[in-house]
């Protein structure tokens, strides 16, 4: 009956907090005991996921998606149209959502992105060892780069990134400002252990003979 099921809708709702936002300005309200809910059953729902389909790595991918709508109460987002704007967090390795904040359309996307990676980094089932964190610009924030970068999560340690930088004015300087001789190639070396006659190794000869050929690439 749809006065039951308004009843049960308006539980997750909270005026109090609602009593709090301020006209222009982001506001997310705090999660009351029902809305605290729904990640307790969406960690159940990852683990049965982990049960099923064992992943030691978790590339997290975080992106807001704006979603338009009529609705009168819905508040501009940046695109100059009404909408909500949640702010996802996608399991790449296991296809599945471990987070997400529903959002109003004028909250920015990189709004409170490090507590929304702590929260979805609790929801990671037993048997992951290695975190992964990708993100557009919206996410090139100091907070958010020092936590990955220093390892400052006490059940993953470091997390490696990739996240976007906006190319401004500023940017541009400080890369021309780098001398050619500075710059590198970012190598990372992965030791696997593999059977005496594993078909991977005489792959890995050949690509290593055909790596110690290539002539020198020519200077910029």
């Amino acid at each position: 009956r749809p006065s039951a099921v308004f009843r049960y809708l308006w539980a997750f709702h909270d005026a109090e907090q609602e009593g709090l936002r301020r006209a222009g300005k982001a506001f997310i309200p705090m999660a009351n005991e029902h809305l605290r809910g729904f990640p307790r059953l969406n960690r159940d729902f990852l683990a049965f996921v982990q049960r099923n389909s064992p992943q030691t790595t978790a590339t997290l991918d975080m992106d807001a998606t704006l979603v338009e709508t009529s609705k009168s109460e819905a508040l501009y987002c940046y695109k100059g149209f009404k909408s909500y704007q949640p702010l996802n967090t996608w399991w790449a390795e296991q296809s599945v959502i471990v987070h997400t904040e529903f959002r109003d359309g004028n909250v920015p996307a990189g709004y409170e992105q490090l507590r929304v990676l702590q929260e979805a980094l609790r929801c990671l089932p037993d048997g992951v060892e290695q975190v992964r964190l990708r993100s557009d610009t919206a996410g090139y924030q100091h907070d958010l780069l020092k936590y990955c970068e220093l390892g400052k999560n006490e059940r993953f340690g470091r997390i490696e990134f990739a996240i976007g930088c906006q190319v401004n004015e500023e940017f541009k300087r400080a890369m021309a400002g780098v001398e050619e001789s500075d710059w590198a190639p970012i190598t990372k070396i992965v030791l696997v252990r593999l059977a005496k006659n594993h078909p991977a190794i005489d792959w890995l000869v050949e690509m290593r003979r055909k790596i110690a050929n290539l002539a020198p690439m020519p200077s910029m």
